[in-house]
């Protein structure tokens, strides 16, 4: 203990030498948990896609995408199609929804869905809940069904010229008479919505939306019977299968079934890329720590040569000389960990988001570059347990490996060769 105990004052010999040691531990420190928390975000909104759709099934109009304005692909499922799903056993949950398209610059467009207030805000081009987090405003209340009202993707809002500051006197015309390539007009009054908040989904395409109560949008569209979707939520994921089974003997002539896959996707892309960038950036973070404390052992064990020859000379082992040094590298490394520590919960949150673009976003697919964070609800640089234990077991390893030479020359060394070393 007397050993150890010397080791860890002996930080203190040279303290502009310890804050700036420590510092270079702190930074990779820093970044291993930053990207554990990026990580980790990524994770949890996987998580969140894959219980938006593992035990949900899509139903629309056979041959059609439902979609109200399309050209080719306006046939909707009827409308006791609702009442007969809803009746099969083991259905926990029905959402319907109406689309229409609506033209934005050259070939774009944009995707307007009216939804039952309270049900999940689903992405058109994938499918699925979608999640979206709001950044301005509010999503809707129950007092919103069927009134003039409206929740705008981030991208849509840009194109329209809404921003979160003139939020409170947005207006949004819905003008059907404009046409596209694929969108036929419709001989309908223009119609203002109030844009009550603006969110993020995490998707190119998901940002190009417009919600709108489903009532309102029937109002506005002029269709009185008939959905575009019909989400089907089962009671439980082994009761999926059956649950199809039953939808093709009940609607299966006139709707088509879909189980959607974006959320596999996303595993299988986003996160694997994340995963893989972590683990990278983890080891070089290790790497960077152990070289740091080895060449501070190096030039420790150096500069105290006679300490040594005379402490040997005197009686002292091996092992209780290696033992003070690798107690010098284990305190110089939890130091620097604490310190690391520090540095993310006070920037970790308003540095991930730059760490996350400069290094995650060349790996991602195209579509999740340029709303994945947004849509993550920004970084949590909270301390868990889990990372107080990650901080210590880390810098053990590093402390153990980084010192590991300096302690070998510490047990070479005879007593009369380390008093001649200058």
């Amino acid at each position: 203990m007397r050993m150890i105990a010397l080791g860890v004052r002996n930080l203190l010999r040279n303290r502009l030498r310890l804050g700036v040691v420590a510092g270079l531990i702190a930074l990779p420190f820093f970044l291993l948990l930053a990207f554990q928390a990026i990580n980790a975000a990524v994770r949890q909104h996987t998580e969140a896609l894959k219980q938006g759709v593992d035990t949900r099934l899509q139903l629309r109009a056979k041959g059609s995408m439902g979609h109200v304005n399309m050209v080719g692909s306006s046939r909707l499922l009827p409308h006791d199609a609702l009442a007969k799903v809803r009746g099969i056993e083991d259905v926990a949950k029905v959402e319907p929804y109406l689309l229409g398209m609506s033209p934005t610059e050259g070939h774009n467009f944009a995707m307007h869905v009216g939804v039952n207030v309270g049900d999940a805000k689903r992405l058109e081009s994938h499918g699925e809940a979608g999640h979206p987090r709001i950044i301005a405003g509010r999503d809707f209340v129950p007092e919103d069904a069927g009134q003039d009202v409206g929740l705008i993707g981030q991208g849509y809002a840009r194109w329209a010229g809404i921003t979160p500051e003139n939020l409170g006197t947005a207006r949004f015309v819905v003008d059907l008479t404009r046409t596209h390539a694929v969108i036929f007009p419709l001989a309908r009054p223009k119609h203002e919505l109030k844009i009550v908040g603006i969110y993020a989904s995490g998707y190119v395409f998901g940002d190009l939306q417009l919600f709108m109560p489903i009532e309102t949008f029937r109002r506005i569209y002029g269709v009185d019977t008939g959905f575009s979707w019909l989400f089907v939520t089962v009671d439980s994921v082994d009761n999926v299968a059956s649950v199809e089974r039953r939808l093709r003997e009940s609607v299966g002539g006139v709707a088509d079934i879909i189980a959607p896959k974006a959320a596999a996707a996303f595993t299988s892309t986003t996160t694997r890329a994340v995963d893989r960038v972590t683990v990278v950036v983890g080891f070089l973070a290790v790497v960077l720590m152990m070289v740091v404390v080895f060449f501070v052992m190096l030039v420790t064990v150096r500069e105290r040569a006679r300490e040594i020859g005379t402490l040997k000379a005197i009686g002292g082992s091996d092992g209780g000389i290696a033992l003070q040094f690798l107690a010098e590298a284990v305190a110089l490394s939890i130091l620097g960990g604490v310190l690391g520590m520090g540095l993310f919960r006070a920037l970790g949150g308003a540095v991930a988001g730059r760490l996350f673009a400069l290094s995650m976003a060349p790996f991602l697919p195209a579509q999740y570059k340029d709303t994945l964070f947004d849509s993550l609800g920004g970084i949590s640089a909270g301390l868990a347990p889990s990372t107080l234990g990650l901080v210590l077991v880390v810098a053990v390893l590093v402390a153990a490996v980084g010192s590991g030479y300096g302690v070998w020359q510490v047990t070479r060394l005879s007593p009369v060769e380390a008093m001649r070393h200058e």
